[in-house]
């Protein structure tokens, strides 16, 4: 179930990306475009290049993870 929320959040933060990266272009001249040597044609494609390079959000780490390994290995109780 985890994994699929993951999945999810994944594919809504590339939806986003692709409709900001998308909309911002979309907002140059053709000369402003041309000068950064993109036709309007390929906005569709690079809006979907910058899509793809969004990545899942890290996980939040609890105080216990944030420790470093050897603090955790010095103070860990053992039972």
């Amino acid at each position: 179930m985890i994994k699929l929320l993951e999945r999810i959040t994944l594919l809504a933060r590339r939806w986003a990306t692709y409709q900001r990266v998308r909309a911002e272009l979309e907002t140059y001249t053709d000369r402003e475009l041309n000068d950064m040597g993109i036709g309007r044609g390929d906005i569709t494609r690079i809006a979907l290049e910058a899509a793809s390079l969004a990545t899942p959000q890290p996980k939040a780490q609890t105080e216990e993870e944030r420790r470093p390994a050897l603090l955790r290995q010095r103070y860990a109780t053992d039972l």
